[in-house]
């Protein structure tokens, strides 16, 4: 069975959450009946046996416990909701309506930073202890993380919070360029080349401790031996460097967005580069779901001269002369003019050693 087995039914687009790169932001407002709901389980049913519930936040509605139970009757095998986690007094419900697995979105493995991209205060309380009650219930959870500037180099914190709530598997997922992650890309986007290194590390700790791990939306030639861990996407845009990969039928590329804003400076041709068979359980990470529609925004084109000083960044700049090339050098022994408090005890101890072998 594939990724593409499992179906994706949304439930509407009402959120409680205000995520600073929400991608369905200033999508239009769409509110189901019952049966359309219904309707899109049948409709669902016909092509694959699992099927994701997802919004908006699926959660807001007091009849989700119903529409599991009726995914379940359809013959569902498995039935998971898409969830920010606010409400984990709804999972026993939803365990016993027939819920066999939960994607959550968690963006740090510490309040302040996951309440921060969630715009919530005590958000993170709520999805971690979401997660913690999944896993008691015996239900798959699986945690994706949304990589951005504000939480890439604390993503360490992120993948011992999986590890330390048993998730079932972890995806880092690059934002996609709608709705807020667009209307306030530079405070929100990453440089892809500065953030990989730090989500490769958080994600090889993770593997360390036995967690499957995934990553979507990065382009393969940054991910090195990590691209068998990408998650299969339509390729977006690609850079003049791309032309003749092999790996580009299977790589997502990056944001149209992005690479006019960045001129694809970071990608490169990479034969070795591919995307693999991942674990079945990749199929429950069904992606940010119904986004805005692509508006196209004044973006700053990179400055070829920032592109040309970049690579001098971080090098050792020549050491400053303190002294004037034209003064005479100074020998060793004019030192003890200069600070004769320092040599003092050495003179004393050389005297001693003098006079020992004298009388010796």
């Amino acid at each position: 069975m594939t990724e593409s087995a499992r179906s994706v039914v949304r439930l509407g687009s009402a959120c409680d959450n205000a995520c600073v790169f929400c991608g369905q932001n200033g999508a239009p407002e769409l509110v189901l009946e019952r049966a359309a709901i219904d309707l899109a389980l049948t409709t669902a049913r016909v092509r694959s046996c699992e099927v994701t519930l997802t919004g908006g936040e699926p959660t807001l509605r007091a009849d989700l416990d119903d529409i599991v139970r009726a995914a379940r009757a359809l013959g569902f095998d498995r039935v998971g909701i898409q969830t920010n986690g606010r409400r984990p007094e709804r999972m026993r419900p939803l365990v016993a309506a027939g819920l066999t697995d939960v994607h959550l979105s968690i963006h740090g493995g510490v309040a302040a930073a996951h309440d921060y991209h969630t715009g919530i205060p005590g958000s993170f309380t709520a999805a971690s202890a979401t997660l913690s009650e999944a896993r008691a219930l015996g239900i798959d959870a699986v945690v994706t993380t949304v990589l951005t500037r504000s939480n890439a180099r604390s993503l360490a914190e992120t993948a011992r919070l999986v590890i330390d709530r048993r998730a079932s598997a972890w995806c880092l997922a690059v934002p996609r360029i709608r709705g807020r992650a667009a209307e306030h890309f530079d405070r929100i986007v990453p440089r892809l080349g500065i953030v990989i290194p730090f989500a490769l590390h958080a994600m090889q700790v993770a593997i360390a401790a036995k967690i499957p791990v995934f990553v979507r939306g990065a382009p393969l030639c940054l991910l090195g031996p990590f691209a068998k861990h990408s998650l299969a996407e339509e390729g977006r845009a690609f850079g003049e460097a791309c032309e003749g990969c092999a790996a580009r039928p299977s790589c997502p590329g990056v944001e149209p967005t992005y690479l006019r804003r960045f001129a694809g400076d970071e990608l490169s041709a990479n034969p070795k580069s591919s995307a693999a068979e991942l674990n079945p359980i990749a199929r429950l990470f069904v992606g940010p779901g119904e986004l805005a529609p692509a508006v196209e925004r004044v973006v700053a084109e990179a400055p070829a001269a920032a592109r040309v000083a970049l690579p001098m960044l971080g090098k050792v700049q020549p050491a400053r002369e303190e002294v004037p090339r034209a003064v005479e050098k100074k020998s060793g022994p004019a030192l003890r003019e200069l600070f004769k408090e320092l040599f003092v005890e050495k003179q004393a101890n050389a005297a001693g050693e003098r006079a020992g072998e004298d009388r010796d």
